[in-house]
C-alpha cells in the first residue's frame, strides 16, 4: 500500500512561473505529488547546492545557457 506524499516545494516552485496551466499540472503529478525525492531541483536544494533558474525536474534545462 502506497502513500501519496508531496515536495515541500510544491506550493512555491520558481520553474512553474515558464509552464502554462496544462504543464504545470504534468509536472506537478509526475514530481512534485508523485515521485518527487527524483527532482533533480529538490536534490540540488537539499545538497545546498543553487538551483539553476532553467532547470527541469527531470534534469534538463528549458533554455541553453551557454552564450
Amino acid at each position: 500500500m502506497s502513500t501519496r506524499c508531496q515536495c515541500e516545494m510544491v506550493e512555491g516552485c520558481p520553474i512553474f512561473k515558464y509552464f502554462k496551466r496544462y504543464a504545470i499540472k504534468v509536472y506537478m503529478g509526475m514530481y512534485c505529488l508523485g515521485d518527487y525525492e527524483t527532482c533533480e531541483r529538490l536534490q540540488l536544494r537539499r545538497a545546498g547546492q543553487p538551483v539553476p533558474e532553467n532547470l527541469l525536474p527531470h534534469g534538463g534545462t528549458l533554455w541553453d545557457d551557454r552564450r
